[in-house]
Formats: structure tokens, C-alpha cells, sequence
């Protein structure tokens, strides 16, 4: 057991951020404090030494460690969460064949399992922690033993700017278990033995028979609220009458432990279509302005950075949520929370809270030389795709590109889509006449049925709306659905024009499966393009535009028609069929465009079993010593969208990416966390030439993921050229068209094709008739 010792290391002074007016607004004028739910409980099985050394050591101090205490057979103590033991210990694999669960009563409701008072700290000392949230990693499981209240308070008490933290769950029962006032005799001798900082419980009784003590022992006594209408044992009124009387509280509490929807209460707003349910947050109580009136100090729990549902307010962004707590209005003292590392970042990163960044205010962000935004089918992740809705969002949130993912319809029109499937990310399902007609299937795109924008004319199209589209829906994450059935489906000229009409900001368009459909579908998407691009006036070097495919037969196209446009190619990516981008490849596709965009998978891939990272590649470098400009795509704030070696939390994943990769740009779905981070995240620009760190360790990510990271087994080289086709694009010069090629077997051997003196002739004459 190492916590005695690695506590220790918790020795840094704190950097506080604060109100450079107000200063901190908390009852004691000090910064919030972290409080850590059995440490990292997030990252390893709670109240376990790992989990507590991670948040000593990732974490900004003052920190307080959390214990919830139940008591065994003996009447002695150990630190688990839950009644039931089953549930976070592996006790049921150590029981013998005549070992049964028990039932009693518990706040009310009669339980069967295993109950820690049918133990005694001996036999429990067998056992070790396991995970109890099964949506975090189990590497873990069955290593750690479980710990005793005095093994966490010892290591606390040795170490400055941390504090020991008692909360008991069910003090009615452990009064009565293993015996007569059995929790009262414990505690009584607790805190004379080892003076707790804080001593949390969910009923007033066991806080008022513990004053003198506390008082004597310097432990702040707290009143841990459950739901409103739930009814404290020892009182027998509810919660919500409990709550309406704070100066009573005051008699016996120094302060109050409540939920988030305490301070920021949550509704459910049923979707138009797509999603079952919508989660939002409602403005801010008062309860932290009236408690502090009553001298109470407010800590708030329920902090975790991968719970699910969870409110559409924040975008998914974990510190964005804790900092609506610590704003200039009122600020809560502490966070109760499984990732202390994001409480940290919150309090300690971003002084200025977070700020929408239109074009006219974005020459105050700071003087940083940063990688730029572009916008992921725009501000996706909080509005649907492709819409103007999600454009205006994503320029208002700091994006300094806004791109269109383009597709076609039958009839030839370029429109903005995430994906050639509309039924993901349009309400056609709705329109169930236009559904059966089209649905269809083709296995070369997909494997599942879809309706597909290239049988669709345009006339059909534009009856439909807009929904938003969950990449993460196949792990039950869904995205905000209050705006779908509300967004028309835009043209690319649509989207041209808006761009244009926003000065300074930047547009990114990537066409999609253009080498197919012209091949299979006799569409021609670089034409589209093309003639979009020309009639918005934006071919010229000086335009801030970027042209971007997987396809290197359309790039070829596009530098023949357009060689000012700066081109990107788009490094595909197949889970079916993995292959490696060598040196050798990235030479190859410099031919057809000297920025590229990555997929995620492809830099920092991680391992689908257990979650954490593989082994990272070198192919950001690679490109870079190439001279090659380096997109990332694309970044999520979902915690189920990046590996747990980034703590479920969006801003350390960044973070990473930009100190380990020095990408040139990345292209994301949230815009704000991004901006945020670039220019608001004092931990990640100096101030004053002084860098802040996110943790109490020299660098901000203390790591998490295994010693040795797996290797990735090698795979066949990427095939960037594409047999021989032809696009049939107008010039911006009055010569006529001119047929640009797909590479060559050997692109390097691919050549201009003269201009076809036929196609020359025919458009004279359309274009002398139309005059």
C-alpha cells in the first residue's frame, strides 16, 4: 500500500484563478475545494490506493479525499460505496457454498445482498475493489484491496493541502448494525483519534449527536441531501421542507452537500423525432446565495465526466459544465466529483470562464500561435449537421473555418451533408412515401439499407429537414434533438454565399465519394464543385478556401481546373480493411494536395477491448517532414469518442494532441471547447511567463494507460491512385473545358489531357445563344 507515502508528493502551492474584481465568492474566500469520491473513481475501483495516489497527483490542491463508510460485523470501518458489497468487491468469489445474501431494511426499502455487518474486517480484508460503473475500464478489478478509514485519514493528515473526507450513506442503519448506536461509538472515537476535515451524512440525527466532538476536533459537520421528496429518516420530513429551513441546518451543520439539480435543475423535452428523450438544464437557483446568507457552505455531487444522459447545456465539455458553478454570479465550495482532475482544470485553467468568440471579437484573444478550428459538418455536436443553424454556431464559437461535406442529387445540385445516407441526418423516415421509394441498399457504401442523396432530386431534397446525426449512437450517446425537423437542407451555393458574407472566415469543402459516384452513378460531384466555387468568385490563391477529397482521381481534377485552390486530401479509413500510411504513401499523395487530413484512428489509435491507447504512430511526423500541413479529424467531446488515457475529459485529449503532434489544424464538431482551450486555457498559454499546470505534476495529463501500450499489428500500405477517370468541369477562362485526368496506375507518369476541341464548339454555342 503506497498512499502513506506517494500523498506526500501533494506539496505544490495551488495556482488560484479568480475574479480579478470580486476575487473568490465562496463562503471562506478561498478557492472551491475538490473533493475526490473515493479519488479517481472514474479511472480505477473507487477508494482504492491507485485511485487515490491519481488524484493526489492530477489534481490541483486543496483536495480532500472521500471515504464512504461502512461498518463490519466488528464494528470496525472500511471505505465502500453502495450497501451492497457484491457490487464493488469481488466477495462473492471468495464466500464459501454456504454463504447466502441477506436482506434488511434500508431508508425505507427492504434489500438482499451482502451487507458489510455480516462480515468482519478480517474476512473482508480478503476481498479487493472492482469497478461498479460498467461503463469504465474493469483492467483493474480484483488487484486492490479495500482500504479502512484510518489508512486514508493517515496518508491525508501527512500531507499539506490535502483533507480526509467521511461521508456515511445510511446512518440509521449502521445505528442499529452490528449493534445499538454501533455508528455513534465509531465515529465518537474516529474523529478524536483522527480529526477528519469533514464528516458528511445523509440524516440529522447522527450530525447533532456528533457536535461536541466535531467541535472539539475541528471536523466540519455536513448535510448530505438526497432527492427533494425523499424523506430523512431521523427527522421524518422530506428533504425538500429540510432544505426551505437553512438557518435550522446552521444549528447543526457548517454546510450542505446537495445534488446538481439542486443548483441547476434538469428537464426533459421530448424530441420532434430521431431520440426518445432531450435532457436540458434550466437556469440557476439560489440555493448557494441563500445558504451562504446562512453561513452554510454548498458542496454539490454528481460530478462525473462520463454519465450519460447528461445535459445538451455544456456540448458534452466536462469542464464547461463545472464552470457554471464557479461563475461571477455565485460559486459553489466544492465539487464533489470521480474525475478531480477536471475540477481542477475548471478552477485553475480557465480564469475567464468560456466565451463565445464572434469574428468581431476575436482580436483580443491572445497574441498564441495556434492550429486553426474548422468546423466538423459545423457546431454539429450541439446543433444538426450541415445547417445554418450549426454555421452560425460554429463561427459565434470560435471555428475559423466552416466546411460543407458535399453530396449530389440526381439531378446534379451540390448539397451540404454529413454522409450520402440521409436517413441518419434528415426526417425522411417521417415521410414515409419518399422512404419507400427510395430506400435502398448498396453494400460498396454500406452494409445497412439507407436512402441516398444521389436518387433524390433536388425537388425532393428540399422537402426535407434536417435531425441531428450521433456518430456515438451505437453506444446509446445521443446528441441534443430540439432542433431537429427546424433546419432546411442547404445547397453548396447556400453555404458559399453565408461563408462569404461572414468576412475573414475560412471555408473548407470536402467532396465525398466523387471517384463512385462518377464512375457508378455517371455524377459528377468536381463539376458541382467547380462551377459553385467559380460562381462565388473563390478560386483565387489570396481565397481562404481548401478543397478536400478521398479521392485522388478528384484532387488530380480539381488542380487542373483550379491550381490556386489549396487541395486536401483525405486519408480514408477502414476498420474491415486496416492498412498503414508510410512515408512512402504520404510522398504519393503529396502529388495531389500538400495538406492532409488524418482520421483520428490512424494517429492515436486505441484499443477496442480495453479502451486505453495502442501504441501511437508516426505518421503526423512523417507528413510534417514532408512540409505537409496536418489535419486532425475529428474531435468529439463525448467521453466514448477518445481513450480513457485522456480521463473521460475532452480538453486533456487536445491538449495531447497539439503538445505531442504540433497539428496544424483540427477539425471538430464542438468549435467552443476548442477555441476555449486555444485561447482562454491559462494552463496550456504561459502567463507571465510562467506556465500553469493542470495537475501538481510538471506535466498536465498524468498518465493513466499501461506501462507498455499494446503494438499494432502492421498492415498493408494505403492505395491512394485510382484507375483512369474523367470529370467534365467548365474553366473560369474563356478558352472552354478542359478534361482533367485520374492518376495513373504510376501517378507519377499522370499527364493533362488535351482540351477537348468538341467540348470547345458546343459550349461557344450555348454560351453565344444564352448572350
Amino acid at each position: 500500500m503506497k498512499i502513506m507515502v506517494l500523498l506526500l508528493l501533494v506539496t505544490l502551492p495551488a495556482c488560484l484563478a479568480y475574479n480579478a474584481t470580486l476575487g473568490w465568492q465562496t463562503l471562506l474566500q478561498g478557492p472551491p475545494l475538490i473533493i475526490a469520491n473515493g479519488g479517481s473513481s472514474g479511472m480505477f475501483p473507487d477508494q482504492t490506493d491507485p485511485a487515490y495516489y491519481d488524484a493526489a497527483n492530477s489534481s490541483k490542491i486543496p483536495l480532500a479525499m472521500l471515504c464512504d463508510l461502512q461498518l463490519t460485523k466488528d464494528n470496525l470501518g472500511v471505505c465502500r460505496t453502495g450497501w451492497n458489497l457484491s457490487a464493488s468487491t469481488n466477495l462473492t468469489n471468495i464466500l464459501t457454498n454456504t454463504s447466502v445474501p441477506s436482506t434488511y431494511v434500508i431508508q425505507g426499502v427492504s434489500r438482499t445482498g451482502f451487507f458489510s455487518v455480516d462480515f468482519n474486517l478480517t474476512e473482508l480484508n480478503q476481498t479487493t475493489a472492482i469497478q461498479q460503473n460498467p461503463a469504465r475500464s474493469p483492467d483493474s478489478d480484483g488487484i486492490y484491496p479495500i482500504l479502512t478509514p484510518e489508512y486514508i485519514a493517515g496518508g491525508a493528515n501527512n500531507a499539506i493541502g490535502l483533507f480526509f473526507w467521511l461521508n456515511v450513506e445510511y446512518p440509521s442503519f449502521y445505528q442499529q448494525h452490528p449493534g445499538k448506536n454501533s455508528l455513534a461509538s465509531y465515529l465518537t472515537t474516529f474523529l478524536k483519534a483522527y480529526k477528519p476535515a469533514y464528516v458528511s451524512a445523509t440524516e440529522v440525527g447522527i450530525l447533532k449527536l456528533l457536535q461536541l466532538t466535531a467541535t472539539r476536533t475541528q471536523t466540519y459537520l455536513v448535510l448530505k441531501f438526497l432527492d427533494k421528496t425523499a424523506v430523512e429518516e431521523s427527522t421524518n420530513t422530506t428533504y425538500g421542507a429540510i432544505l426551505s429551513n437553512l438557518a435550522d441546518v446552521a444549528t447543526y451543520a457548517s454546510g450542505i452537500l446537495v445534488p446538481k439539480s439542486y443548483i441547476y435543475a434538469t428537464r426533459v423535452t421530448p424530441a420532434t423525432t430521431g431520440s426518445e428523450f432531450g435532457y436540458f438544464v434550466d437556469g440557476a437557483s439560489t440555493l448557494v446565495q441563500e445558504a451562504h446568507k446562512a453561513n452554510l457552505e454548498v458542496f454539490v455531487y454528481g460530478f462525473a465526466n462520463d454519465v450519460f444522459p447528461s445535459s445538451y447545456n455544456y456540448s458534452f465539455d466536462p469542464v464547461f459544465d463545472s464552470l457554471s458553478y464557479i461563475g461571477n454570479s455565485f460559486q459553489i465550495d466544492g465539487f464533489l466529483t470521480d474525475f478531480p482532475n477536471t475540477a481542477s482544470e475548471a478552477i485553475n485553467c480557465y480564469p475567464e470562464g468560456y466565451v463565445k468568440a464572434p469574428l468581431a471579437s476575436r482580436g483580443a484573444s491572445k497574441s498564441v500561435k495556434n492550429p486553426v478550428i474548422i468546423s466538423h459538418n459545423g457546431a454539429s455536436g450541439d446543433f444538426p449537421g450541415c445547417t445554418m443553424a450549426a454555421y452560425v454556431a460554429a463561427i459565434n464559437d470560435g471555428a475559423d473555418y466552416i466546411d460543407c461535406s458535399v453530396q449530389i442529387t440526381s439531378d446534379g445540385v451540390a448539397i451540404c451533408r454529413e454522409n450520402v445516407d440521409l436517413l441518419p441526418n434528415t426526417n425522411i423516415f417521417s415521410n414515409q412515401a419518399l422512404y419507400q421509394q427510395y430506400v435502398a441498399t448498396y453494400p460498396e457504401l454500406q452494409a445497412t439499407p439507407g436512402v441516398f442523396s444521389f436518387n433524390l432530386s433536388y425537388a425532393d431534397v428540399s422537402t426535407l429537414k434536417a435531425v441531428m446525426y450521433s456518430p456515438w449512437g451505437k453506444y446509446l450517446v445521443s446528441r441534443d434533438p430540439s432542433n431537429d425537423g427546424v433546419e432546411n437542407i442547404l445547397t453548396l451555393d447556400d453555404f458559399l454565399s453565408f461563408a462569404k458574407n461572414n468576412s475573414g472566415i475560412g471555408i473548407y469543402v470536402n467532396l465525398q465519394n466523387a471517384y463512385y459516384l462518377r464512375t457508378v452513378h455517371n455524377l459528377d460531384l468536381v463539376d458541382a464543385v467547380v462551377t459553385s466555387l467559380t460562381k462565388a468568385n473563390l478560386t483565387n490563391a489570396s481565397d481562404k478556401v481548401f478543397v478536400a477529397s478521398e479521392d485522388s482521381s478528384a484532387l488530380a481534377a480539381l488542380q487542373n481546373l483550379m491550381p490556386a485552390v489549396k487541395t486536401v486530401y483525405v486519408v480514408p479509413y477502414s476498420a474491415a480493411n486496416p492498412y498503414s500510411v508510410t512515408p512512402a504513401v504520404l510522398q504519393e499523395i503529396k502529388q495531389y494536395a500538400n495538406t492532409v487530413s488524418i482520421d483520428w484512428r490512424l494517429i492515436d489509435p486505441l484499443d477496442t477491448f480495453s479502451g486505453f491507447l495502442l501504441q501511437k504512430t508516426s505518421v503526423v511526423s512523417a507528413a510534417q517532414a514532408l512540409n505537409m500541413t496536418v489535419f486532425y479529424s475529428f474531435l468529439s467531446n463525448e467521453f466514448v469518442a477518445y481513450a480513457r488515457d485522456y480521463r473521460s475529459d475532452p480538453i486533456l485529449q487536445i491538449y495531447s494532441l497539439i503538445s505531442e503532434f504540433k497539428l496544424d489544424g483540427l477539425i471538430t464538431d464542438f468549435p467552443s471547447t476548442l477555441y476555449n482551450f486555444l485561447n482562454k486555457n491559462y494552463c496550456y498559454q504561459s502567463v507571465g511567463g510562467q506556465n500553469i499546470s493542470m495537475s501538481t505534476q510538471n506535466y498536465p495529463i498524468f498518465p493513466v494507460a499501461p506501462v507498455s501500450p499494446f503494438a499494432m499489428a502492421p498492415s498493408p500500405a494505403l492505395s491512394v491512385a485510382e484507375p483512369p477517370v474523367s470529370y467534365l468541369v467548365p474553366t473560369t477562362s474563356p478558352g472552354g473545358p478542359s478534361i482533367a485526368p485520374g492518376p495513373s496506375a504510376n501517378p507519377s507518369s499522370a499527364t493533362k489531357l488535351p482540351v477537348s476541341l468538341v467540348a470547345t464548339v458546343a459550349l461557344i454555342l450555348i454560351l453565344t445563344f444564352i448572350l
